[in-house]
């Protein structure tokens, strides 16, 4: 079979591969690597994503289920509780319990005369940054091309026209770059104009709720970040009051606008209580060296009464964790243990921002400095529209940010055992949808440790009710499993340890 990488618009053919990435093929590994099989992922699959997990949301009922019956699978692989070396490490044998708030979706809504604009029907954003209700008395209007300068926007609410960023995914990465210069500007609040709005959150995932760790305390009022609302453009139009949102738009300098309208914020929030699952393969001659592997096995759980199952997002990722760690337990009992250790980790609290990650992050069970390299799935059991008749790929993210050897060893693994087509399309540091910033893999990468995250792209069915197993191509599920494990059994026992040779960077 050929091979090809692709990077951006190059391609490499098998025979333009450097003779270092070509390597002997390990019988050991090849033997344990067939005890995975697409049988068994799809197995562990249809009942990880099936409706009795309720959508596995993040500190309730259905991912209480899933955490369990994770555990109970390395319980039956052989696989013993985890003994952390740090006393300060809360373990509860298979667990890593973390607190969380969680805060009801919608809390912000915008008053005027009576009428009452509410997320979901003429508003929409990502996160919910206020804390306090507020009286707007007027608006800065900035084209998007207007200078602004560290500070000089402190405490003003600002409007954008979202048609002055382009269109589709191109235009959310502009207006997310425009954010990050209004937040260092000091910007308090930051309304969106879009045509269209209701229309596209047709096809947009509305969160049920915001979650934070509950050790990350609120923002102060007075002292959040700027909250960014897409605002339906005729909503704008009302509140703007004698100025036409569309006339405003193609001015080519800041203005301020008189207005009177009320940003409403009602809190309601509970304490809850989730889990990251732990299965540790503990190492011979090297086992104070870690090796991470991270998958997040929460979902969106249950909305408007229709179950959220996320086959693919991330129940994919889920099961591949089961068959990876069964598979190294299995070599141990057999004699070929690993020589650094090796810490499956099925996460929670991906969907609410990053939780379980961040949390294991901040309060390693296992100390950062010995963590070689995480390894993180999200997602690998379909196609994206980009590969619809293409042959077996996967996505590879993040694998040369940090460490030249990772993203080698990486390529040595798939060309000696998968050979599926690499693309690195989204490891581009300008990639507008920003992946490498959005899953578990980062929370590992921001703290220096070398990660390597891998994806097959977003779908029809992202985030929608129809990310259901029957959808899931159990061969692509197979060889993308095969290539994360291959991965980590380089990591886990070749002589040396990867280097981190490059810089961190945000």
């Amino acid at each position: 079979m050929s091979l090809r990488f692709i990077l951006g618009a190059g391609i490499m053919f098998a025979g333009q591969i450097p003779l270092a990435l070509h390597a002997q093929v390990d019988s050991v590994a090849m033997r344990f690597a067939a005890t995975i099989t697409k049988e068994d992922l799809m197995e562990h699959l249809r009942i990880i994503a099936s409706d009795s997990f309720l959508g596995r949301d993040t500190g309730k009922e259905g991912q209480k289920m899933a955490a369990n019956y994770l555990k109970e699978q390395f319980i039956e692989a052989g696989i013993p509780p985890v003994d952390a070396p740090d006393p300060n490490s809360i373990v509860d044998g298979y667990f890593q319990p973390f607190d969380v708030i969680e805060r009801r979706s919608g809390t912000i809504s915008i008053l005027q005369e009576g009428d009452t604009f509410r997320y979901g029907k003429e508003l929409f954003y990502f996160q919910e940054q206020l804390t306090e209700s507020r009286s707007i008395d007027q608006l800065t209007y900035l084209p998007a091309n207007a200078k602004v300068e560290p500070g000089a926007l402190t405490g003003r609410t600002i409007l954008l026209d979202a048609h002055q960023f382009g269109e589709g995914p191109a235009a959310l990465g502009a207006i997310r770059t425009r954010m990050e210069q209004l937040r260092t500007a000091g910007a308090g609040t930051v309304l969106v104009g879009m045509e269209g709005l209701p229309e596209l959150m047709k096809h947009m995932h509305l969160s049920g709720s915001h979650m934070r760790l509950a050790e990350q305390e609120p923002r102060a009022p007075g002292a959040q970040g700027a909250q960014m609302i897409m605002v339906d453009a005729p909503v704008m139009d009302q509140l703007l009051g004698r100025t036409s949102f569309d006339k405003l738009g193609r001015k080519k300098k800041s203005r301020t606008v008189p207005v009177g309208f009320d940003l409403q914020v009602e809190t309601t929030e509970q304490r809850l209580t989730a889990e990251n699952v732990l299965a540790f393969i503990e190492g011979t001659d090297r086992k104070d060296e870690v090796l991470v592997l991270t998958a997040h096995y929460d979902h969106i759980g249950v909305q408007g009464g229709v179950v959220y199952n996320g086959a693919d997002d991330d129940g994919t990722g889920t099961v591949a964790m089961i068959g990876i760690a069964q598979a190294f337990a299995r070599a141990k009992a057999a004699g070929h243990g690993p020589r650094r250790s090796v810490l499956v980790m099925p996460v929670s609290g991906e969907e609410k921002g990053l939780l379980g990650s961040r949390y294991y992050s901040d309060h390693p069970v296992f100390p950062l400095a010995n963590t070689v390299a995480d390894i993180n799935i999200d997602m690998i059991g379909r196609r994206d529209s980009a590969h619809a008749t293409a042959e077996p790929y996967v996505y590879v993210i993040g694998s040369d940010r940090l460490s030249t050897d990772l993203h080698e060893v990486n390529e040595r693994a798939n060309t000696t055992y998968t050979q599926l087509v690499l693309d690195y399309t989204f490891n581009a540091h300008d990639d507008p949808n920003r992946f490498y910033y959005r899953s578990d893999h980062y929370n590992f990468a921001r703290k220096g440790v070398p990660s390597v995250f891998f994806f097959s792209g977003v779908h029809e069915d992202y985030h929608q009710p129809g990310d259901d197993v029957e959808k899931i191509e159990p061969e692509l599920l197979h060889q993308r499993t095969l290539l994360a494990f291959h991965t980590a059994w380089i990591l886990a026992n070749q002589e040396k340890r990867i280097e981190v040779d490059k810089p961190l960077k945000p």
